[in-house]
């Protein structure tokens, strides 16, 4: 798996070290300089201002679906004038494990801190062995763990790598385990060096607020044999009961159905904008 040349600037991620983010950016860019963000936003905003080459953030979890805050700034980066030179270059696949983690002098969980996303995967296993315990929802992984070793009688839901980081125990590895559960992250940025071939295109589109517009667009990529893999609508702003879409489907440029997509699906939106055609590799 050759690695990107990174010289001018480092690559930021989502959350803070020993959040899953941190763990697929450290396998996917060993040699890397990498940058902690606290929120996805910040992320973004510092790439548009040139700190950082690429970032990685996260885009969907199994279990939980599509990270909306990472397609809301993707949604508006296509819309920016920076929107064809920061593109998604990679999508990364990485298997997750959830533990839940305490302070060497807890006895009792009362809260409990972590992403939403682990909370959607463990929800029945949590009501189950924690039904009293409070829930509480922060920005990532690693920051529930370091909230979490700051309080006696508070978890943190993360992954095993926050252990170590913040002097936590593992209470269990149990969590949603009966469920297999996986995060996929993009690179955005410049182009990578050694790029490999894309496998996967992502595109935004608005419609015109007429029946059947979003059907017109499915049938263009099902008469072309482009299989779906993911669809969002998010509200745009002003425009009530409108939609901006973000898809992905099997298939890139140069291949030929997917060139006749496109320019079809041009004619017959408002507005599209290609914002990666990548890979997609495990890490």
């Amino acid at each position: 798996m050759a690695a990107p040349s990174l010289p001018a600037s480092p690559l930021g991620y989502f959350g803070r070290s020993g959040s899953f983010s941190h763990l697929a950016a450290t396998r996917r860019f060993p040699k890397a300089e990498l940058v902690e963000c606290p929120t996805v936003e910040e992320a973004f905003a510092r790439l548009l201002r040139g700190d950082f080459s690429h970032i990685l953030v996260p885009i969907e979890n199994a279990s939980s679906g599509m990270i909306t805050n990472t397609a809301d700034q993707l949604m508006r980066l296509a819309k920016s004038d920076a929107g064809d030179a920061l593109q998604i270059r990679e999508a990364l696949v990485m298997p997750v494990q959830l533990a839940l983690m305490a302070r060497a002098d807890t006895k009792t969980i009362t809260k409990i801190y972590s992403h939403r996303a682990p909370f959607d995967h463990g929800r029945d296993w949590l009501q189950k062995h924690y039904p009293q315990a409070e829930q509480i929802i922060v920005e990532s992984t690693s920051e529930a763990a370091e909230l979490a070793a700051k309080e006696r009688g508070a978890a943190a839901i993360a992954g095993v790598q926050a252990v170590a980081r913040h002097k936590l125990k593992i209470v269990t590895k149990e969590v949603g385990s009966d469920i297999a559960n996986q995060t996929t992250f993009i690179v955005i940025g410049a182009p990578l060096a050694r790029p490999v071939k894309p496998t996967h295109t992502s595109l935004v589109f608005e419609l015109p607020h007429v029946a059947g517009s979003l059907v017109a667009v499915l049938q263009v990529l099902s008469r072309r044999g482009l299989n779906l893999t993911k669809i969002l609508s998010r509200p745009i702003p002003g425009r009530f009961e409108e939609y901006r879409f973000m898809i992905e489907f099997h298939g890139a440029a140069p291949a030929k159905a997917v060139v006749d997509a496109l320019a079809r699906l041009r004619k017959i939106t408002t507005f599209c904008a290609v914002i990666g055609s990548y890979p997609v590799r495990r890490v």
